[in-house]
C-alpha cells in the first residue's frame, strides 16, 4: 500500500522519536522481562518500523535531517505548489507492504493495553517513561501510525507519485481539485498529531496553509 509522508518536523520528529527511547529500549533492554509473545511482537514491530524508514526517500532519512550527521547543510527534494502557485510544503509517496502497518498496529494495541495493566510490560514502559521524561511514548505511537494509515486521496497520489519512484522532480502543480484534496488531507494529518491541544493544532497548521 502506498501512504503520503509530509516533509514535516513534527511528523518527522515523532516518528524519529519512536524508534530509539521506545521500540529499541523495549527490545534490548526489557525483552527477558517480557512473555514470549510481547517479546516477539516487540521485535517484529522494531524490524517494521526499521524498513518502513528505509523506504522513505533520501532527505527524509535520519542522517538527512541533522545536519551533523550528515555533515552537510542543505536538502534538496522538488518545489510543490497549490493552482495558484503557492508553495506548499511537499509530500512524499512511499510503498509499504499492509503487514507491516498491521504488525505496527497490533504492537501498538498491546502497549496501550498494558498501560491500562499491571506486570513486566507496563512496569517497563513506566520506567522509559520516566527515564525520557516522555508520558506520551505510546501516544505518540499511535498517532504517528495512525498517519500512515490514513486514506489516501487518489488525485492526489497520482499528483505526487510522478516525483517519487524515479526520484524527485523540479516541481509539481497541483489543479484546484487536487489542492482540495491536498487540504483535506494534510488538515487530517494536523489534527492527528495534535491531539486534541489547540495551540500545537494552530502552530502545526501554519505550516501547511
Amino acid at each position: 500500500m502506498r501512504f503520503l509522508v509530509p516533509d514535516d518536523p513534527v511528523f518527522l520528529g515523532m516518528f524519529i522519536g519512536i524508534e530509539q527511547p521506545l521500540l529499541h529500549s523495549l527490545y534490548h533492554f526489557y525483552r527477558n522481562d517480557l512473555s514470549g509473545g510481547q517479546d516477539l511482537l516487540i521485535r517484529t514491530a522494531y524490524d517494521k518500523w526499521g524498513e518502513i524508514q528505509q523506504r522513505f526517500p533520501p532527505l527524509l532519512q535520519w542522517q538527512d535531517l541533522v545536519p551533523a550527521a550528515r555533515g552537510q547543510v542543505g536538502r534538496k527534494g522538488y518545489a510543490l505548489h497549490d493552482s495558484r502557485g503557492r508553495q506548499l510544503t511537499c509530500l512524499y509517496s512511499v510503498d509499504v507492504p499492509a503487514e507491516y502497518l498491521h504488525t505496527l498496529r497490533a504492537c501498538h494495541t498491546m502497549l496501550v493495553r498494558a498501560e491500562r495493566e499491571t506486570g513486566p510490560l507496563t512496569e517497563a514502559l513506566d520506567e522509559l517513561a520516566e527515564e525520557t521524561r516522555m508520558r506520551c511514548l505510546v501516544g505518540n505511537f499511535g498517532r504517528v501510525l495512525e498517519v500512515m494509515e490514513l486514506k489516501t486521496p487518489p488525485g492526489l497520489l497520482r499528483a505526487i507519485g510522478r516525483g517519487v519512484p524515479s526520484g524527485p522532480v523540479p516541481a509539481i502543480t497541483l489543479d484546484a481539485a487536487q489542492e482540495a484534496e491536498y487540504q483535506d488531507f494534510c488538515g487530517r494529518v494536523v489534527s492527528t498529531l495534535s491531539a486534541g491541544d489547540r495551540f500545537a493544532h494552530t502552530s502545526h497548521r501554519a505550516l501547511y496553509f
